[in-house]
């Protein structure tokens, strides 16, 4: 059976989704929401006001637009609402998590904004600590167990869920049976901490013989490892008394970290705020992640994500994030395009700690921005950058990501159903796939792979024929992630990365594959076209204590050709989404006029 991982995002519970059977049908291990489970919030309009140029506190002219959409945040009611909506009605769903009632898909994930209540949602939401337990109840759908079920004998006072320090006499369970009450990540979420986690599974174990065999399920198609075997949740480890080494084959095992950017999140800077603060550095060159001024995941969050990184030995991890963190997108104001780059002091730490964590093949995955792209940067030591006596050590940080499954620049980017229905879809479904196509061939987004035909042959007789398309790497349709893993015995490996369509039974939309050594900076990865020059450039925008310099891996576009792109779109916006209101507003106008002048006609005529 070929060891798969499906990831995917971007969901709403009230449109079609095609895309379940497809994934049933690949038989992943697990499948990770990377973000957006359901909409919660409900849209209310657009803010016209904000669109403006305005100066920062940098005195740096900002232009705003389009303007940022209002939302009305959910309450914990309306958001388990509509996981219930999502369970209950999407028949495909649910029979894709009950599997065939003894091999079970793990079902895992973490949050972005719409499923945690509020749009572009932060620390601020006020309902957070009940949208992460809803979450992860949500996650434990159709999942049953002693514990839960009968052993309980109180109830959290606020939540009503199982309190985690309650057992009665009877109720001994299994160290490694899968029980919400014993999951971390609902301990964390319990403390108000937020959703994040890791997991891991073992692609060398007997799927009948594992551990992961409870009650006749085997969770994770048999490959899960429960927590206490894996030790790479620092609260695991610190939570045992006797804690055990891990008990897991290195060279087959694949850690899934998933980080919440939301529970914790910094708001978005305001008019003339902007986050430029970089982050203090000891004498002994630890950064202190409690004094970034603008953040996504927290000083626990930071704490846990590094010992986490630490503790796995895994041979490829991977790393989910709700929002995008290589692309650096116009507009710069996060209240309308989000991504991590808005806030670059927190990602640059995210960089410095995955590649100073020594972890193997680390991987990105993201969701939120309704399409699929594949994206890269390559990374220098900050002291190498300048030491032309000897090469530089090159990293390559490979970001995958897809999203979504109901709604997608290929169809329309809005979630809303309205825009799904006829007669709107005929316009809405014409000006998002046209709009986004002409963006990604016009804007110089140099982290955007690009497939050569010299790539797909090499492929081809190395590894067989590799399905998708030559060219810049992204799909606008409707979509998911798979990852599939090829492990040999003493560590070497590659990962296969999938997007697929909603056609079933046809190649992948989009399709690459990197050797773990590859991943992990041992091997050459081809492709890379930045020169010195262009980590001299980003370096002089960083503070000396940044360890790692990454840029786009097809080099930084000159300012001209990125201000100039920008302004084209803007245009082009303009054109595809107010030009056919204008058009319609003046055919109404002139058809009245007619009207009122043939009457007034009649009415002369009538008088002689």
């Amino acid at each position: 059976m070929p060891h798969r991982i499906a990831i995917a995002s971007c969901s709403h519970a009230s449109l079609p989704q095609p895309l379940w059977p497809i994934i049933s049908s690949r038989r992943p291990a697990s499948f990770v929401w990377a973000g957006d489970a359901i909409y919660a919030d409900v849209f209310k309009g657009l803010d016209w006001k904000s669109i403006g140029l305005r100066r920062d506190q940098d005195k740096k002219w900002r232009f705003t637009f389009p303007p940022p959409s209002i939302h009305e945040d959910a309450t914990p009611e309306v958001i388990r609402g509509w996981y219930t909506k999502q369970w209950e009605e999407q028949t495909e769903y649910r029979k894709f998590v009950e599997g065939n009632g003894t091999n079970r898909p793990f079902i895992y994930g973490t949050i972005d904004d719409h499923d945690f209540g509020q749009n572009n949602g932060d620390v601020t939401y006020r309902f957070r600590r009940e949208s992460n337990l809803e979450f992860i109840d949500f996650l434990y759908s159709g999942v049953t167990n002693q514990y839960t079920a009968d052993v309980c004998q109180s109830k959290d006072s606020t939540d009503g869920s199982c309190s985690a320090n309650t057992k009665n006499t009877d109720g001994n369970l299994s160290e490694t049976e899968r029980a919400k009450d014993k999951d971390p990540m609902y301990q964390r979420a319990l403390e108000g901490k937020g959703v994040y986690g890791v997991q891991l599974f073992d692609f060398s174990r007997d799927p009948d013989e594992s551990s992961s065999n409870h009650d006749g399920i085997s969770w994770g198609n048999g490959y899960w490892i429960p927590e206490v075997e894996a030790m790479i949740d620092p609260d695991v480890i610190n939570d045992n008394e006797n804690p055990s080494a891990p008990s897991y084959s290195m060279s087959h095992a694949v850690a899934v970290f998933v980080l919440d950017v939301r529970s914790n999140k910094s708001p978005w800077p305001k008019k003339s705020e902007h986050s430029t603060t970089s982050i203090p550095v000891d004498q002994n060159g630890t950064k202190h992640t409690h004094s970034l001024t603008h953040d996504f995941l927290g000083p626990q969050q930071w704490k846990w994500f590094k010992e986490a990184l630490s503790n796995s030995q895994a041979s490829i991890n991977i790393i989910v994030s709700g929002l995008q963190i290589h692309p650096e997108r116009f507009p710069n104001d996060g209240n309308i395009v989000e991504e991590w780059s808005k806030f670059p002091e927190a990602q640059q730490l995210l960089y410095d700690t995955v590649l100073n964590s020594g972890v193997n093949s680390p991987l990105f995955v993201s969701g939120d921005v309704h399409m699929a792209q594949i994206l890269r940067k390559d990374c220098i030591r900050h002291k190498e950058v300048m030491n032309h006596d000897v090469p530089p050590t090159i990293r390559p940080l490979v970001e995958v990501t897809t999203s979504g499954l109901t709604h997608s620049w290929g169809t329309t980017f809005s979630s809303q159903p309205k825009n799904h229905r006829w007669p709107r879809k005929l316009y809405t479904y014409f000006i998002s796939p046209t709009f986004m196509t002409i963006a990604h061939y016009l804007v110089p987004w140099r982290d955007l792979v690009i497939r050569s035909a010299a790539e797909v042959e090499q492929d081809k007789q190395q590894n067989g024929q590799l399905g998708g398309k030559i060219g810049k790497q992204f799909e606008l349709g409707l979509n998911f992630g798979e990852f599939e893993f090829d492990f040999g015995e003493n560590g070497e490996g590659a990962v296969t990365a999938r997007i697929f369509g909603k056609e079933a039974h046809q190649t992948p939309k989009l399709e690459m594959r990197w050797t773990f050594d590859q991943l992990s900076g041992k091997a050459h990865m081809p492709g890379m076209t930045a020169s010195r020059e262009d980590f001299v450039t980003i370096m002089q925008r960083k503070s000396e204590d940044d360890q790692w310099i990454c840029v786009p891996y097809r080099g930084i576009p000159d300012t001209l050709t990125v201000y100039a792109s920008n302004f084209i779109m803007f245009i082009v916006f303009c054109l595809l989404f107010f030009l056919p209101h204008y058009t319609i507003a003046a055919i109404t106008l002139l058809l009245r006029r007619r009207w009122l002048t043939r009457r007034q006609d009649r009415k002369y005529s009538n008088g002689w």
